[in-house]
């Protein structure tokens, strides 16, 4: 992947039936004007003002150890720990993004997500194209701060990706600003290595528990 990615926005806007579940409505429900309003209001808003970078560095297992490793703070079952060491290529990213306001929070968090999915298929496809990688292989995204991986590891994802230069800087308690930036590594192998029951003790205090959507989406290769 190269350098530096300019993430287009069709590909990171979500839907209104996901914004308004992320809400905590229904699927299909019935909504007023007065909710649309602010579900066009939001998207609108950030259709004209977001301006979604993304540096992405290939990183080997031996640097990747240091940066995983952060400031000691894993979790020891934390699945990450078993899954790059067979993974056949590791890439560290970073981006930005914003948000303004409740409905606009739940846009730009969803578009985060999209803009992911997106590095993820963006990587699929360029080691399909180059050769590089057997069919059937996949990637998918992990990032500090979630399932045992300690968030104080983006000190060491900045010091290897460099993000002030695209306008994103870390505080004393490994948080970003802009608020809705995002980092962690795009795992490439086979499919296997991602296969995990979420039955860790970190899991009973997870609110998302995302990871099984998460795989749904894997990226395939070929």
């Amino acid at each position: 992947m190269t350098d530096q990615v300019q993430i287009p926005l069709d590909g990171m806007i979500p839907s209104v039936e996901d914004i308004l579940h992320d809400q905590g409505m229904p699927r299909n429900a019935v909504i007023s004007d007065k909710i649309k309003f602010l579900v066009d209001k939001s998207l609108g808003l950030f259709s004209s003002d977001a301006r979604p970078l993304c540096i992405t560095r290939e990183v080997s297992r031996n640097d990747f150890d240091e940066i995983f490793r952060g400031e000691g703070h894993n979790e020891k079952e934390a699945p990450l720990k078993t899954i790059y060491p067979q993974a056949d290529r590791l890439v560290l990213f970073v981006k930005n993004d914003f948000a303004l306001g409740s409905m606009l929070d739940t846009v730009a968090s969803l578009a985060v997500e999209n803009s992911i999915g997106y590095l993820e298929n963006l990587l699929a496809g360029e080691l399909a194209g180059k050769g590089r990688a057997a069919d059937g292989s996949v990637v998918l995204n992990y990032s500090p701060g979630y399932c045992g991986w300690h968030i104080s590891a983006q000190k060491k994802v900045f010091l290897y990706l460099h993000p002030e230069r695209i306008g994103i800087s870390l505080n004393d308690s490994s948080l970003m600003t802009p608020l809705k930036s995002a980092t962690g590594v795009l795992v490439h192998g086979t499919k296997a290595i991602h296969s995990f029951d979420n039955g860790f003790s970190f899991c009973r205090t997870c609110k998302e528990q995302t990871c099984l959507e998460r795989r749904d989406r894997l990226s395939y290769v070929g």
